[in-house]
C-alpha cells in the first residue's frame, strides 16, 4: 500500500530581540508598543518592568522639593530639611526652590536658608520705618566730619577745616587746603535713628523715603552701617525731624528666577504697581539680596526690558547662560566679565504655558516640553524629540534626570497623567504609571519624585519602604497586520523572559480590531530566574494586537512570529 507523498509547508522565523520603547505612531518600528504601564528600558534591549519605588515620607500639603546635600521639601508653610523642620516662616502654597551655593532661595516668599547652618534665615526684604531721624555731612566710614555750612566761605579758617557751599544751584563740600577751598569728591551724610540700620548691611541699595531733607530721598547704596546709623553718598546740611523715615531694601517682583554665575536670575511679564513690565532682572555678583545696585562696576545688579510679546514660560540656566523662555522664542542672556550683559531673542518653539516645570539638563542637553513636544536644545535650535509619542498634545509637564534619563510628568487632553521617561543616549522612550508629579529632585545616584498625594518616592527604591503589592505591567502592541502574499498566515508566537519567583506574565490576543483580549497562556515565576518560552497559537486573521501582562519583575528577551504558507490563509 502506498501512501501520498506529503509536503511540509514552508515556514520562516522572524524575532525581535532588541525592544525600541513606546511608539504610538501608525505603523511604529517592530520592536516598539503602542502602550505601556509600568515598564522601562533599564536593561535594554531586553523590556523590562520598572523598579519597585521606595516611599521617603508623605506630605500633607506638598509645596516643593529640592536636593542639596539632604533632601529638602515645603510641607504646607514648614520646610524641612533632611526630615528636620526649620524656622523659616512661608506662606502656604507652591514653591521655587533654587540652590545658590549653600543658600537656599524660596520663592515666591523672597526667603533665604544657609543650609549649612539652619539658624541663619530670613527675609531677602527689609523695610525699617524710624522716627526722630537727624542727619549731617560725615566721612565715608561715619565719622564725625565737622562743618559749617553757608552761602560764603568761613573767615580764617584753619587748615582742614570742611565748609559746606550752599551759595550754588547744588550744594558742595569744600575743604581748606594748600591755602585754598577744594571740592571734596565724595561727600557722605550720616542718618541717625534708634534701630535704623537693624537689618542691613554695608553694600546693600535702599529707598529712603519721608525725609525732609529732598537730596536724602531716593536709592543709595549703604557706605557704612550700625544699628542706629546709616552711611550714604549724599550732600545736605544738618538737620533732623519728628516725622517718620523709612528705609527699605527690595527684590523685584519675578516669574521664574534661576541662578547662574553666582548671581540669581529673574523675569517678570505682567503688571507691577500699575506699571507695565516685560523685563530681565539679575541680582548683585554674589549677593542675592541686592538687585538695585547701580553704581557702575562689573558687580552691579541688572535689569533690562524686552520687547518680545507674551508671557515668561519658564526659566534654566545653561551653557553659562540665563535663557528665559516665551511660548515662541527663547531669551538668552551673555552674562560679561564687565558687566555689559547682552541679551539676543531667539525665535522658536519655547516652553509650553504651564511646563515651566519641565526643563532638565541630561547629558549636557537641556529638554523641555515645548508647543509641538518635547524638545531637545543645545544652543542653536531645539528639535523635537516626541515623535514616537504621537499627536497628542500635552501639558502641565514637570520634569526630573537621572543617569541619563528624562523624567517627565504630564497630562493628555483629557487630564490624565503619564510618567514618561526619554533614554537620551538610546532616543527610547517608555510610559511608566499615571503618577502626578509636582517636583523632582535627584541625589546621589537616585531621582526623588514629589506626587500630588503628598508621597516622596525614590524612583528606584534607592530609599524609603518599599511600596506595597508587586508592580503591575502591561505592553501592548500597535496592529499586527498579517496579511501577506502567497497565502502566508501567523503559525506561533513565542515570548522568551526571566521571571523573578513571585512573577507573572501573561499573554493575550485581540483579533481584527477588536476590543476584547483572549489569554493565550501565562508564565509563573517558579524559584528561578532562568529564561523560559510562552508559546501563542492565533487562529487566522487579518490582523492582531498582543498584550504582554503580569506582575512583579519580568525581562522579556524576544519575540518570535513563524509565519506558514498555506493555500488558503488571508
Amino acid at each position: 500500500m502506498y501512501f501520498p507523498r506529503l509536503t511540509v509547508p514552508a515556514q520562516r522565523r522572524k524575532t525581535v530581540s532588541v525592544f525600541g520603547g513606546l511608539d504610538r505612531r501608525s505603523g511604529g518600528a517592530e520592536g516598539t508598543f503602542a502602550h505601556m504601564e509600568n515598564l522601562c528600558g533599564d536593561d535594554w534591549p531586553a523590556l523590562t518592568t520598572r523598579p519597585r519605588r521606595g516611599v521617603v515620607t508623605t506630605l500633607a500639603h506638598p509645596n516643593g522639593l529640592i536636593a542639596k546635600d539632604a533632601l529638602i521639601w515645603v510641607d504646607g508653610p514648614t520646610l524641612y530639611v533632611n526630615g528636620q523642620a526649620t524656622g523659616v516662616a512661608l506662606t502656604d502654597g507652591p514653591k521655587q526652590l533654587i540652590s545658590m551655593g549653600a543658600w537656599l532661595l524660596i520663592w515666591p516668599d523672597k526667603m533665604y536658608l544657609n543650609t549649612a547652618d539652619l539658624t541663619d534665615f530670613g527675609p531677602l526684604e527689609r523695610t525699617v520705618t524710624v522716627s526722630g531721624a537727624s542727619w549731617m555731612p560725615c566721612r565715608p566710614d561715619g565719622g564725625a566730619l565737622p562743618c559749617v555750612s553757608g552761602d560764603s566761605a568761613p573767615e580764617d579758617p584753619a587748615e582742614g577745616t570742611y565748609w559746606l557751599d550752599t551759595g550754588g544751584a547744588a550744594a558742595t563740600l569744600r575743604q581748606y587746603a594748600d591755602g585754598g577751598w577744594l571740592a571734596v569728591d565724595e561727600a557722605c551724610c550720616a542718618i541717625r535713628a534708634a534701630g535704623i540700620g537693624v537689618g542691613f548691611t554695608t553694600g546693600d541699595a535702599v529707598e529712603i523715603s519721608g525725609c525732609q531733607a529732598e537730596t536724602l530721598d531716593g536709592t543709595f547704596i549703604l557706605r557704612a552701617v550700625e544699628d542706629d546709623v546709616i552711611v550714604i553718598t549724599a550732600l545736605t546740611a544738618a538737620g533732623s525731624q519728628s516725622e517718620s523715615l523709612t528705609v527699605s531694601r527690595t527684590v523685584p517682583d519675578m516669574d521664574y528666577v534661576v541662578e547662574c554665575g553666582n548671581r540669581l536670575w529673574g523675569c517678570k511679564y505682567g503688571l507691577v504697581d500699575g506699571r507695565t513690565v516685560n523685563e530681565i532682572y539679575a541680582s548683585k555678583l554674589g549677593d542675592f539680596k541686592n538687585w538695585h545696585c547701580f553704581a557702575g562696576l562689573s558687580t552691579d545688579s541688572y535689569a533690562a526690558s524686552r520687547g518680545s510679546d507674551g508671557a515668561f514660560t519658564g526659566a534654566a540656566a545653561y551653557l553659562g547662560s540665563p535663557l528665559f523662555f516665551k511660548e515662541h522664542c527663547i531669551e538668552r542672556v551673555y552674562p560679561s566679565a564687565s558687566g555689559a550683559h547682552q541679551v539676543v531673542t531667539l525665535q522658536c518653539d519655547g516652553v509650553k504655558k504651564g511646563s515651566g516645570g519641565s526643563l532638565q539638563v541630561v547629558d549636557g542637553t537641556l529638554y523641555y516640553h515645548g508647543v509641538h513636544g518635547f524638545c531637545a536644545f543645545t544652543g542653536s535650535l531645539p528639535v523635537l524629540v516626541s515623535a514616537p509619542l504621537g499627536e497628542e498634545a500635552y501639558h502641565g509637564a514637570v520634569a526630573g534626570s537621572v543617569n541619563g534619563q528624562y523624567y517627565v510628568s504630564a497630562a493628555d487632553g483629557e487630564n490624565r497623567r503619564h510618567l514618561l521617561v526619554y533614554d537620551v543616549r538610546r532616543r527610547l522612550w517608555h510610559r511608566q504609571d499615571d503618577t502626578e508629579a509636582l517636583a523632582f529632585a535627584a541625589r546621589d545616584g537616585e531621582l526623588y519624585c514629589l506626587a500630588s498625594d503628598g508621597r516622596i518616592l525614590a524612583l528606584h527604591g534607592a530609599a524609603g519602604a518599599p511600596e506595597s503589592g508587586p508592580v503591575r505591567f502591561e505592553a501592548v502592541s500597535a496592529d499586527l497586520n498579517l496579511r501577506h502574499p502567497h497565502s502566508s498566515y501567523l503559525r506561533r508566537l513565542a515570548v522568551c523572559a526571566a521571571l523573578a519567583p513571585d512573577a507573572a506574565l501573561t499573554a493575550s490576543v485581540s483579533y481584527d480590531g477588536g476590543l476584547t483580549w483572549q489569554a493565550q497562556g501565562t508564565l509563573l515565576g517558579a524559584g528561578t530566574t532562568d529564561r523560559c518560552l510562552l508559546h501563542v497559537r492565533p487562529r487566522r486573521c487579518e490582523s492582531l494586537r498582543l498584550k504582554l501582562s503580569g506582575t512583579g519583575s519580568v525581562k522579556v528577551y524576544s519575540l518570535s512570529a513563524v509565519y506558514e504558507k498555506g493555500s488558503d490563509g488571508p
